[in-house]
């Protein structure tokens, strides 16, 4: 009865599906039909794997696209009231401590050692003093909780026990009890989704390029035209090349951490953008100096170097969510064409690898079972 009711289902989605064919005029579609059906006989043993375990037919969840922005949290306990005013607060605190990092990290590459070590200090003590800020919002945290018994997230309340370790990481916290949202100025709480992401780094991109791109007359002057444009600045010139390289890093790093904030699969978005972790760590190459593992000139021109193809190769990367996008297709649409061709056949021999171990592991349960109905007999 069961075969029955299975067979009856197939034959009633094979008429779905032939009534949707013929009413189907995109040659994409059907030339992904066409290879699937010519796959037929190696997808053989898919079918009986399918029919014992018919999560494999499950549709697959859509993609979460739509920008849900200004939501409420839905709880409004004294902890919820807590996390909707002590959150946008600790967004702005949160940048003042990446731009005291990204000035103490400045002052560290520095080439004149000694000239800013009372400086130095002086972040230090800044910072360390907003640190405690931090050790109060977690005990607060922790204190309200059990005073009310309000639930929390527990990967949110791991995610703010980190915070103590790097606290600019609580910048775009997600909400203690609802970790599905996320805070952002001007959206506010808003649904951590694929729609947020995309859209936050579509913001992004243009000024992440032109960002990218200070680099290059940075590192050419250095190099090249230091005397010259000293002489006819008449400026103390390392200071300001040095002040805009910190707010290069700046930048980058505050791009880094809102975007996996609000990424869902942080790992993977770290993979994607390894690029972005490469820029913002690349400037702590400059601690290695002080231990006198190599000569200084060698570490600073090989930390310039790898810094100035790291940053074209994120300007390159930003390109892709610009919104002239549309404007570089249409001057060589074709290289793009081929080029986006390639990642699809690439997922496609992913997607075949994946089905192909499939068959593999219902050949070894076949085996499993057929072993045992031997014993039985």
């Amino acid at each position: 009865m069961e075969k029955k009711e299975l067979h009856l289902t197939l034959e009633e989605r094979k008429k779905n599906i032939i009534k949707a064919i013929s009413a189907c005029d995109n040659p994409y579609l059907l030339g992904h039909l066409e290879y699937l059906l010519e796959r037929e006989a190696s997808l053989v043993p898919l079918s009986g794997l399918a029919r014992k375990f018919p999560l494999l037919l499950e549709k697959v969840l859509p993609r979460d696209t739509k920008l849900k922005t200004n939501l409420q949290p839905g709880n409004s306990g004294l902890l919820g009231q807590y996390e909707k005013i002590a959150t946008p607060l600790f967004f702005y605190v949160s940048l003042f401590m990446l731009i005291i990092i990204a000035a103490i990290v400045n002052a560290i590459s520095l080439d004149h050692e000694g000239f800013f070590s009372p400086f130095q200090s002086q972040l230090a003590k800044i910072y360390w003093i907003g640190w405690f800020f931090y050790l109060a919002d977690f005990l607060a945290i922790i204190v309200l909780a059990r005073k009310t018994s309000e639930q929390l997230a527990s990967s949110e309340f791991i995610a703010r026990a980190l915070v103590l370790i790097f606290p600019p990481i609580r910048l775009a916290s997600r909400h203690i009890q609802q970790p599905e949202l996320v805070w952002i100025p001007y959206y506010r709480w808003s649904k951590a989704n694929e729609g947020l992401l995309k859209h936050i780094k579509e913001k992004f991109s243009i000024p992440m390029i032109v960002i990218a791109l200070l680099i290059i007359p940075v590192l050419v002057i250095e190099w090249k035209f230091y005397d010259e444009v000293s002489s006819f600045l008449q400026a103390d010139l390392s200071f300001i090349l040095d002040m805009v390289q910190a707010f290069i890093w700046l930048a980058f790093a505050f791009e880094f951490i809102l975007m996996i904030s609000i990424s869902n699969e942080k790992i993977h978005y770290t993979q994607l953008n390894w690029i972005d972790v490469l820029i913002i760590l690349l400037p702590f190459i400059s601690f290695v100096r002080t231990m006198r593992i190599i000569k200084i000139a060698r570490l600073s021109q090989l930390a310039r170097g790898y810094k100035l193809r790291a940053l074209l190769m994120k300007a390159r990367q930003g390109l892709i969510f610009a919104s002239f996008f549309r404007r570089i297709l249409s001057i060589k649409p074709d290289f793009q064409i081929k080029k986006l061709k390639k990642k699809l056949d690439r997922n496609q021999k992913e997607r075949e690898a994946i089905e192909e171990e499939l068959m593999t592991l219902y050949a070894v349960l076949n085996g499993h079972e057929n072993h045992i109905s031997q014993d039985l007999i």
